[in-house]
C-alpha cells in the first residue's frame, strides 16, 4: 500500500513540476520576445532617423544592443549586413526566415540551437512611407542568448526537486502514520477472529475506535458475545437434557428391574408399568422441547385475514378447563374485532404460551388468581393484553424472558427470589410476533403479576 501510495504522490509532483517549468519559460521567452522586439523597433526607428549620419547610428546600435545584452544587425534590402554591434557580420550577406519575413514587411521570431546553446531570433522591418507607399528598406535582426532564461529554469527545478523531495518525506511519513492508525485495528481485529476461530468465544476486543473500524470492531464483540452466549445455552442445554433424561430413564429401569425379580401379582405390575408410562411420558414432553427449539429458527407463516377477536375467544375457551383445574378465572375483559393478514395457528400458539404460563405461575398465596385479556382498537393499531395477578417478574430478568433458554415443563419457582423466566415458550412467542412484523413487551413487578402487551398495525 505504502509502494502505490509513494508512486502516486511521485507521479503527482512530476506531472505538477513539468507544469510549472515550463509554463515558467514560456513566459519568460515571450517577455523576452516582447523586449526584443521593443529594442529592434527602437533600433530601426533610430536607423531610420539617422541614415545621413551613419557613424551616430552606428554608436547607437552598439548602445541598444549593451543595454538589451544582445546582438543587433542592420541589414539592408539586399540582405547585406550594414551594421553590427560586434563588428564581425559587416558587409556579409545573410539569409533566414526571419529576415526574408521582414524584408516582406513582418515581424518574426524563433528559438534556434547554435553550438549547444539557446539563442532567441527575432526580426523588425525598418519600412519608408514615401507618399504613395510603405516601402520596406532594411530589417533589424536582434539575437539573444537564453543562458539566463535555462540558468533560472534550472535554479527553479533544483528547488522544485527539494521542495518535492521534502513534501514526498513529510506526506509517506503522513501516510505511514495514518496506515499504522488503520491497519493496527484492522491487526487487533484479525487477532480477535484467530482467536474466536481457535474456540474462545466471547473474546473481546479492547479499546475504543472512531469510524467504520470502530463500528467493525463494536459488530464483531457483539457476534462474539452472541456466539459465547450461545455456546453457554447450548451447553446448559446439554446438562439439562442429559440430568432430565437420566431421571426417568433411572426411574424405568429401577421399575423394569423391580418387575423382573420375584413373583409380583398382577396389581403390582399395572402399578409398575403406570409409572413406566408417567415417566414415559416426561422423556415425550422433554424430546418436543428439544425439538421445538431446534426448530425456533424455522418458522415460517401463512397469513390471511382473520378476526383476532374470534381468535382470542377461540383460545381462551380452549384452555379455560385447564386454568379451572389451577384454580384461575379467565376473565375477557374488553373484545373488539379486528381484522389483520396473520397466521391464525402460530397466532394460537403465541396466545397459549402466554395464557399458559399467566396460569402456572399463579401466585398460590393469593385467594382470587384470575388473568384478564383485553383487545383494544385504537386508529392504527390493535393492542391485546393478557394481565395476570401471579408471581410476577424480577426487574433484572424482564430484559432476557424472550432469550431462547432450555426449561423443563413441570419446573417450579423455589421461591420468589429465584425466578428466572418462562423459558422457551416466550422465546417462540417473540419468534412469531416477530415473524409477523409486530412488537411484543412485557410490564411486570414481583409479587404483583405480569402484564403482556402485543401491538398489531392495522
Amino acid at each position: 500500500m505504502l509502494i502505490i501510495y509513494s508512486i502516486i504522490i511521485v507521479l503527482t509532483l512530476t506531472g505538477v513540476s513539468f507544469l510549472i517549468l515550463n509554463n515558467y519559460k514560456n513566459t519568460r521567452i515571450k517577455n523576452e520576445e516582447i523586449r526584443l522586439f521593443q529594442t529592434g523597433n527602437i533600433v530601426a526607428d533610430t536607423y531610420k532617423s539617422n541614415m545621413e549620419d551613419i557613424i551616430f547610428a552606428r554608436f547607437m546600435v552598439k548602445s541598444y544592443g549593451k543595454q538589451a545584452n544582445a546582438r543587433i544587425l542592420v541589414i539592408d534590402n539586399n540582405r547585406k549586413v550594414i551594421m553590427d554591434n560586434y563588428n564581425s557580420y559587416m558587409g556579409k550577406k545573410l539569409d533566414n526566415d526571419e529576415i526574408k519575413a521582414s524584408l516582406k514587411g513582418k515581424s518574426k521570431s524563433g528559438l534556434y540551437e547554435i553550438e549547444d546553446k539557446e539563442v532567441l531570433q527575432l526580426s523588425v522591418p525598418i519600412t519608408m512611407n514615401t507618399g504613395l507607399e510603405t516601402k520596406v528598406i532594411g530589417v533589424v535582426l536582434v539575437s539573444a542568448s537564453m543562458d539566463s532564461v535555462n540558468s533560472d529554469m534550472e535554479n527553479l527545478k533544483n528547488n522544485i526537486l527539494k521542495i518535492s523531495t521534502f513534501g514526498l518525506i513529510i506526506s509517506l511519513l503522513l501516510i505511514t502514520i495514518a496506515a499504522n492508525n488503520m491497519t493496527k485495528p484492522l491487526k487487533t481485529l484479525t487477532h480477535g477472529v484467530e482467536k474466536i476461530s481457535a474456540g474462545h468465544l466471547g473474546y473481546q476486543v479492547e479499546g475504543k475506535y472512531n469510524g467504520e473500524i470502530g463500528l467493525l470492531i463494536d459488530s464483531f464483540n457483539h457476534m462474539s458475545y452472541k456466539l459465547n452466549s450461545i455456546e453457554k445455552n447450548r451447553k446448559n442445554l446439554i446438562n439439562n437434557i442429559s440430568h432430565e433424561l437420566k431421571t426417568p430413564l433411572t426411574s424405568i429401569k429401577t421399575l423394569i428391574e423391580s418387575l423382573s425379580f420375584g413373583d409380583n401379582d398382577i396389581e403390582i405390575y399395572k402399578e409398575y408399568l403406570q409409572d413406566i408410562y408417567e415417566e414415559s411420558n416426561r422423556m415425550e414432553e422433554l424430546v418436543n422441547y428439544i425439538m421445538a427449539s431446534i426448530k425456533l429458527e424455522d418458522i415460517t407463516l401463512e397469513l390471511k385475514e382473520e378476526n383476532i377477536g374470534e381468535i382470542l375467544e377461540e383460545t381462551v375457551k380452549f384452555i379455560t378447563p385447564y386454568a379451572e383445574k389451577n384454580n384461575v378465572q379467565l376473565k375477557i375483559m374488553e373484545m373488539e374485532d379486528i381484522i389483520v393478514k396473520c397466521d391464525k395457528n402460530k397466532l394460537k400458539e403465541v396466545l397459549l404460551n402466554i395464557l399458559d404460563n399467566s396460569i402456572k405461575y399463579g401466585d398460590e398465596n393469593k385467594e382470587i388468581k384470575e388473568v384478564k385479556i383485553f383487545l383494544v382498537k385504537e386508529k392504527h393499531k390493535g393492542t391485546i393484553i393478557v394481565e395476570d395477578n401471579g408471581l410476577g417478574i424480577p426487574e433484572e430478568s424482564l430484559n432476557n424472558i424472550f432469550d431462547r433458554d432450555f426449561r423443563v415443563l413441570d419446573g417450579s419457582f423455589p421461591s420468589y427470589k429465584n425466578i428466572e423466566g418462562y423459558g422457551l415458550g416466550l422465546s417462540i412467542v417473540k419468534n412469531i410476533i416477530d415473524k409477523h412484523k409486530w412488537s411484543i413487551l412485557v410490564e411486570s413487578e414481583l409479587g404483583l403479576g405480569s402484564k403482556f402487551i402485543i401491538n398489531i398495525p392495522i
